[in-house]
């Protein structure tokens, strides 16, 4: 989650809320699991949490298509703010309008204004542009949620005493896979889209195009593996399981 704020103690005021929410959630899941009498409060807890975050993930695909479908307005990321920064001179709407509208504020006491190049944010970006950074959003949040899946899949079988369940390590293999694309081409999508959105301004004709900035993270890559780990162990759990079973199937045989 990332905050933007101008005043610090408003700033903090959100994050603290945020904070008392989860702990509000997590306290909830403490009483529930003891008013029920639940050995596995750990569980409990866990199961909740991971529900509650599926939710928050749910809300954000909502607000996230509000944002940038809902409105022509967008804020470009630090990498793109800084290419069309260094060519502000050759933009005809300073204001970043990107329908070319020319706007400069007047003061009835000081004359014009100075005209203020673009610092971020387009006005009337296209709706093509909106989409690709719409759908990169989108994939980060698939990506958290599917870690978020796995976990609440994993608690929950442990929870009715069947930890080694094949839903629970099928699932942890598709986090993982899921994981490693998302998060990956979520960051390539976005730039991309934050790249056309900067294109789209009234460029003069002699500007150099803004370039695509594109880079892989890597923690995709490292989250995956860790998720393709718990798949194995908890595959390797199920066949020891079934051999124990077989073991003791052959055993009552004998007796």
């Amino acid at each position: 989650m990332q905050l933007t704020s101008d005043d610090l103690l408003g700033g903090l005021g959100w994050i603290a809320l945020w904070l008392a929410i989860a702990g509000v959630i997590v306290a909830f899941s403490i009483w529930r699991a003891r008013r029920h009498g639940s050995t596995t409060l750990a569980l409990d807890v866990t199961r909740n949490a991971s529900l509650a975050y599926l939710a928050l993930c749910a809300t954000g695909i909502v607000m996230n298509g509000v944002r940038y479908l809902g409105s022509g307005s967008l804020t470009l990321d630090d990498a793109t703010q800084r290419q069309v920064t260094q060519q502000q001179s050759w933009i005809r709407s300073p204001t970043c309008d990107a329908t070319g509208t020319f706007q400069v504020e007047l003061d009835p006491v000081v004359g014009p204004a100075p005209i203020s190049y673009c610092q971020g944010w387009i006005d009337n970006a296209p709706i093509g542009p909106r989409l690709v950074i719409c759908l990169g959003v989108l994939l980060s949040i698939l990506a958290s949620a599917a870690i978020a899946w796995a976990i609440y899949t994993a608690t929950r079988r442990a929870r009715l005493r069947d930890p080694f369940h094949p839903s629970v390590s099928r699932t942890f293999g598709i986090a993982s896979i899921s994981v490693m694309i998302a998060g990956a081409l979520s960051a390539i999508v976005t730039s991309i889209g934050m790249t056309l959105a900067a294109r789209s301004l009234d460029w003069a004709s002699d500007a150099h195009p803004i370039p695509f900035e594109l880079s892989v993270p890597l923690w995709p890559f490292a989250v995956a593996v860790g998720l393709f780990a718990l798949s194995a162990i908890f595959r390797y759990g199920a066949q020891l399981q079934r051999e124990k079973e077989q073991l003791q199937r052959e055993t009552d045989g004998l007796v």
